[in-house]
């Protein structure tokens, strides 16, 4: 039966995802408008897309502690309850092979950082030209590419309401973009013209391609991964942040170009400016800590109240961003240079942003018709897509188990196909996962994947 009541901590985790999602996209763009002295002394505004990128895979990686220690919590829970027994294993697997297959399952993680990495930079280079909302709101053109290539690769096909609903996403995302090269803006501090505009919108479109690619390779050679959510997403960040420091961040030092256009950047006169300027060094560790609690609070929520609720939620969380961006151009809280104005052409961005939402819906609704139509969703039954392996911290009901789904009339969980994609939060306006049909996902379904990535 479905419970009445929820513990308190299911509307904690609520709170939290809307709180520190928020946070994540508004300082995502604040810190592009904020600036701090360069090696020669002299001011400059930090616009340093690939140290943006390293500072999330270094928020990520915090996710790695906390995991293993509650890891080591439930070991030592299940323990006490076995009066010291160690649990047999399975199959007969010995220790050895265990612990040699969990290596080569950590390894095979760097393979999606390296597409997270070119999305996230792809992104945050992006973001330079378009506001904080505009860029939340372009990323809904993920749904439309995983369909895409669910259906060219994985041989999945759509019903009349997946095709609504991508029409939908196309013509929402055209509303946007078109909102924003006719109002003109894109930055509070600096002037950005129509065709950086346009490139910054193109960046954001392919690095949502690039993700949409991400998810396909793993629902198709990763989705029996055997590794806890918080692993993943810390094991990627450890990955990711490796990646930058030792390859990609000496590469752009010596790359020509100017810096802070997305092709150069000087690693050391960005350290000289985080370390030489307080606010941007707090804004930068409030960031990285607001990454880690948002994760953590997305994983708790869509393993207490589904895959579908988190989606409703973090489409709550592209209006605060853009609401929060518009009390900062209004109030003295911008400090007369943050946030977003309201235009003439802000109402052709609400009409786009209303034709998004209406698309997730729809398409939400073409899953489940799929999934009726295969016989996984039975009358009354509710379906968990549950990140974490645990109860949130306070919860009195049952550890939810990855990959499972849990009904409301008593009968016994089955086993469903997860792909680590679908354990993964990430900056999106719809968090796309897989919607499971027969053992194989849908196309283009909630996921929760780039902690905001």
């Amino acid at each position: 039966m479905v419970e009445s009541a929820r513990p308190a901590s299911t509307y904690v985790a609520v709170a939290g995802l809307l709180v520190f999602g928020t946070i994540t996209s508004l300082l995502a763009k604040i810190v592009y408008e904020l600036d701090g002295p360069d090696r020669s002394g002299v001011n400059k505004l930090f616009r340093k897309p690939w140290m943006m990128t390293t500072i999330m895979f270094i928020g990520m990686s915090f996710c790695i502690p906390i995991a293993y220690a509650e890891a080591f919590w439930q070991r030592r829970k299940q323990r006490k309850e076995n009066d010291g027994a160690h649990a047999p294993l399975l199959n007969g697997t010995t220790e050895e092979e265990k612990s040699s297959r969990s290596r080569f399952q950590f390894l095979l993680l760097a393979i999606p950082t390296v597409f997270d990495l070119i999305a996230t930079v792809l992104m945050n280079i992006g973001l330079l030209s378009v506001t904080a909302s505009v860029y939340q709101m372009m990323r809904g053109a993920e749904m439309l590419f995983a369909a895409v290539f669910a259906v060219l690769f994985l041989h999945r096909r759509l019903n009349k309401f997946h095709l609504l609903g991508i029409l939908c996403c196309v013509v929402g995302i055209a509303l946007v973009g078109m909102s924003s090269l006719l109002s003109g803006e894109g930055s509070a501090q600096v002037d950005v013209s129509p065709s950086k505009m346009l490139l910054g919108m193109g960046l954001i479109v392919a690095s949502q391609a690039v993700q949409a690619a991400q998810i396909t390779f793993e629902d198709y050679f990763m989705a029996d991964l055997a590794i806890e959510p918080l692993q993943i997403v810390g094991w990627e960040g450890i990955f990711g942040t490796s990646f930058m420091v030792a390859i990609l961040l000496p590469i752009v030092s010596v790359t020509p170009g100017l810096d802070g256009s997305g092709f150069h950047e000087d690693t050391l006169e960005t350290l000289h400016m985080l370390f030489n300027s307080g606010p941007l060094l707090t804004v930068i560790l409030i960031d990285m800590a607001a990454l880690l609690m948002y994760n953590f609070s997305g994983m708790c929520v869509t393993g207490g109240l589904g895959a579908v609720f988190r989606t409703v939620l973090e489409t709550m969380r592209t209006l605060f961003v853009w609401l929060v961006d518009l009390l900062l151009f209004y109030t003295p809280l911008g400090l007369g240079k943050l946030g977003e104005s309201w235009s003439n052409w802000s109402f052709l961005q609400a009409a786009g942003f209303l034709v998004l939402v209406t698309g997730t819906l729809v398409y939400g609704k073409g899953d489940k018709l799929e999934a009726k139509r295969e016989g996984l969703l039975e009358a009354g039954e509710e379906r968990i897509f549950a990140p974490v392996a645990t109860a949130v911290p306070g919860d009195t009901q049952p550890s939810a188990v990855p990959g499972q789904r849990r009904s409301s009339v008593g009968t016994a969980p089955i086993a469903m196909r997860a792909t680590p994609g679908s354990l993964k939060s990430t900056m999106n306006m719809m968090s796309f996962s897989s919607s499971y049909r027969g053992g194989r996902s849908v196309p283009g379904q909630s996921r929760d994947t780039g902690l905001d990535g």
